[in-house]
Order: structure tokens, then sequence, then C-alpha cells
């Protein structure tokens, strides 16, 4: 007797078989190949309407899981324990998922409460720094898991992609590979140019979307008075302060997914957050500061939102892939 597959199951298949064909294996130093399969992987519309506008990314831990709610824990916990960052679906699929090619083996299986597609893969090590989304090797232990991941692996509940993790061998398996990193999480080229670039709007959108310039624009305002009230040193890569599910502020396309809360959150005025050991209260003390930042993140939103939805339309009016 055959049992017939689940929901979870059956999407986890077809997005495996698009996944394959929009990363296939190349030379981990071509960077147009990467740039091709991010185009693909942005446009495969099963992956991107499967996340529902919020996924989960990071390295995964067999003593928390699959459940990427086992990877929310007490920031004031002395132990140690892997956490994930939030990001905007095209974004995660475009920049991050594009660093990995799949050559096209792949197991879906029931962990639990959710389905897991792993898939085998291999990691674009030698790519210039500017084609990764941020300086993974901040953390040469960040850095030695990304290098030898041998799988992504992605999770499913109820119809829903809720997270996706990228899987290594365990650390004491590893020798430590080192990149030289000079402590700037942004920079610019010896062209002038910004990077890293696949962290600007200018890689994520279409060249014709007529409302980038307007978001960059507020994007801008608002990270600099992010940066004012020195918000963007709890919402950097490195997670100093242990936040669950982070939110990266500093860089374009990965602040996107946070259009959708950042204006709740500051008119209640929740961040920072407040010190049990200091006893400070969470928020602005500066109701002005606060109600500017609140006026920047509804234009921040209001673009944002234009933006990709722009772009939601053009996948949407193109041919559904073939399973």
């Amino acid at each position: 007797m055959v049992l017939s597959r689940s929901v979870d199951e059956m999407l986890a298949v077809r997005i495996a078989r698009q996944l394959v064909e929009a990363s296939p294996p190349a030379d981990p130093s071509d960077a147009a190949e990467r740039d091709r399969a991010a185009a693909r992987l942005g446009a495969c519309r099963d992956l991107i309407d499967a996340a529902q506008g919020r996924i989960l990314w990071g390295g995964f831990n067999p003593d928390q899981g699959y459940d990427p709610r086992a990877y929310r824990l007490d920031p004031d916990s002395p132990i140690e324990y892997f956490q994930l960052t939030e990001f905007e679906p095209s974004v995660w699929a475009r920049l991050y998922l594009s660093t990995f090619m799949f050559p096209g083996t792949y197991e879906v299986r029931q962990e639990g409460n959710v389905v897991v597609l792993a898939l085998d893969a291999q990691f674009r090590s030698d790519l210039l720094p500017g084609d990764y989304p941020y300086p993974f090797w901040h953390s040469p232990n960040k850095w030695t898991a990304y290098v030898n991941a041998r799988k992504v692996l992605l999770i499913f509940r109820s119809g829903r992609l809720v997270a996706s993790m990228r899987q290594s061998p365990p650390p004491e398996a590893l020798n430590l590979i080192r990149r030289r990193w000079d402590a700037q999480w942004s920079w610019t080229d010896e062209a002038g140019l910004p990077q890293p670039r696949v962290a600007l709007f200018s890689y994520l959108f279409s060249e014709d979307n007529p409302h980038v310039a307007a978001l960059d624009a507020s994007y801008r305002a608002l990270e600099e008075q992010f940066r004012a009230q020195n918000c963007v040193l709890c919402h950097e890569p490195d997670n100093r302060s242990r936040i669950n599910d982070l939110l990266l502020l500093g860089y374009p396309n990965q602040a996107l997914v946070m259009r959708r809360t950042l204006v709740t959150v500051l008119e209640a005025n929740e961040m920072p957050p407040g010190s049990s050991l200091a006893h400070a209260k969470p928020g602005l003390r500066d109701s002005a500061v606060q109600q500017e930042l609140v006026r920047l993140a509804r234009i921040f939103e209001r673009d944002a939102d234009a933006a990709m939805a722009y772009e939601q339309l053009k996948r949407a009016s193109r041919p559904l892939q073939d399973d």
C-alpha cells in the first residue's frame, strides 16, 4: 500500500525540482552564474509564495532540531545556541539561497510537526567579497560552516515554508577556515561603488521598476536616524544582543522585511529593549525622535510596498515552471 503524500510533501517536491533547475553546479567563483541563479530563484513563484512574506534563515543545530521555534530562546541564557534571521522571501532567495548550488539529489521527510526538504548543496565559496550578502567571514566559525555546508534544509508547516537552514558537519570535525576581514560591514570598492553590491536595491529589483529611486531615498533617511540612535549596533549580523529572529537594519535589501512591523513597534515605543540588569524601560526617551522615526518608517513602508508589488506583478505574469 502506498500512502499519499501530504500537501507539504508535494509542495516540497515541486520546489526541490525548481531549485535544482534554477541553481545547478558551476564554478564556485563564477559571479555571473550566481547572478543568473539569483534571478531564477527570485522568480520561483512556488518558493516565494510558500513563504508568505517572511522566512527565517540560519545554521542548523541538531540539538535544537528542525522546528524553528526551538531557535527562539532566552537571550540572557548562558548556553550557546543558534538563532535565525528574518528575511523577505525574495531577498533570501536571491541573496542567500543563490550562494548555494544544487546537484539534484534531495530527500523529503516528516520530522515531528514539520516536513523537511533536504537538498544536497555546495556553497559558492570563491566569490568576491561584495558578492555575499555581508561578510560571513566576520566569524571564522560561521565562514567555516558556510564553506563546508553540504545540505540546505527547507522547513514546511501547514502549507507554508517557514524556515530554511544550512547544514554543515559538526564544528569539531572541521578545520577552521579564515578569510581576512577589516571589520567593515559595508565599504566602497576601488571603482567607488558601494559594497556588498548584492545588498543594494539595484540587485534585487528590475531595472524598469519605477519605485526603486524613492525607496532608496526613504531607506537612507531611515537608516540615518537608526544610526543616530545606535539601532544598527544591535541589528548587525554578529547579533551581539542575541536577538531572536534577528532583523538586519544596515543593508537595504535585508531591511525590507521590517516594513510590515516597524511602524507598530515604533509607535508602541518598544525599541530599544529594556534591560533587567539596569532596570531600564524599553523605548526612546525623546518623543520627537520617536515621532520622526515613525514618519520615516511610514514612508519606507509605502515605497517598499510599491516596489515589491511591481515585482510581484512581473512574477505573476511569467508562465509557471513545469514540474
